[in-house]
């Protein structure tokens, strides 16, 4: 009789255990989840950034007499850098083109250059909305992973706590372990 007690008493302490355990895991990948797909916008944004200051480099290099001001921000392409470092690049390049703007006056009179300048501006607002999502996320999963069962669970399913986008240039990071 006693056997079966013991055996009933481990069984649903078992039981338990997988509750907690799946409940918690499941919480986790919710956040993981949106926090991938914040990334994946933030990413195809960040593209479509750079194409579009690719080429704003041609209009640009017409009226400056070819001087290839975007040189630098041009190739980034080419480099392996984190999406949080590719935005601040191509933020600075796109304050280039403003500085530009205000000293070639044919730049503004420009209606496809305009177009692209309106369609940066798009695609910020979309780079902020996505940043904003990712940074909510993530901070509630790194608080999640900071507390018990979380914590054990989250080195079990290999989970860490994320660093946060900047957003307008000031570094709202917390370090990855």
């Amino acid at each position: 009789m006693n056997s079966i007690i013991i055996i009933v008493l481990i069984i649903t302490l078992i039981a338990i255990f997988a509750l907690i355990y799946f409940s918690s895991l499941t919480r986790l990948k919710e956040y993981k989840e949106r926090m991938d797909r914040a990334e994946t916008i933030i990413d195809a944004n960040l593209n479509k950034k750079l194409d579009l200051i690719i080429s704003l480099n041609g209009e640009v290099k017409k009226v400056t007499g070819k001087k290839d001001y975007l040189k630098d921000y041009v190739s980034i392409r080419d480099l392996i850098i984190t999406n949080n470092e590719k935005d601040f690049k191509l933020d600075e390049a796109v304050k280039l083109i403003n500085d530009l703007t205000n000293d070639y006056e044919e730049l503004n009179n420009d209606k496809e250059f305009n177009k692209k300048m309106q369609n940066l501006r798009e695609i910020d607002e979309l780079l902020v909305s996505a940043k904003n999502t990712f940074n909510q996320n993530a901070l509630k999963s790194n608080q999640l992973i900071k507390t018990i069962p979380y914590n054990i669970i989250a080195k079990i399913a290999k989970m860490r706590i994320r660093s946060f986008y900047s957003t307008n240039n000031k570094t709202d990071s917390e370090e990855v372990f």
